[in-house]
């Protein structure tokens, strides 16, 4: 085998090193339509249209959702574990038995916000009848 030879198995063997990586990048995840169960963990979501979305059980640990509009949205258990929610609108949306430990909620709008059972940073779950506050 000489000099050329080598380079170009090297060539090869590095074009499908690369095409493999690209391959599962594009079967990502982060692609999938929302639905019960959907794996959007560490996705970038942010001002996305999400009303009345039915994202129950759902991966969204670490998702960027800045400005994503969830209002409505079925959230009954999903984890939300260190996700941004930065100006979310989450009004009318059912987060409950939500995990939220981690989740930033700053800005977000919570009003009319089912948050029965879900359980934030300091363990705290909403008791009771909690709309738009843990009560």
């Amino acid at each position: 085998m000489n000099f050329t030879t080598g380079l170009k198995r090297t060539s090869i063997y590095a074009a499908t090193v690369v095409l493999s990586l690209a391959a599962t990048t594009a079967n990502a995840t982060c692609s999938a339509p929302a639905a019960p169960g959907v794996d959007w963990r560490g996705c970038d979501k942010s001002h996305a249209y999400l009303i009345g979305a039915n994202l129950s059980g759902a991966n969204l640990i670490g998702a960027n959702l800045i400005y994503a509009d969830l209002s409505g949205a079925n959230l009954i258990g999903a984890d939300l574990i260190g996700a941004i929610l930065f100006g979310a609108d989450l009004s009318g949306a059912d987060l409950s038995g939500a995990m939220l430990m981690g989740t930033v909620l700053d800005n977000a709008n919570l009003i009319g916000a089912d948050l029965r059972g879900a359980i934030f940073s300091d363990g705290r779950s909403c008791d009771g009848v909690s709309l738009g506050a843990c009560n």
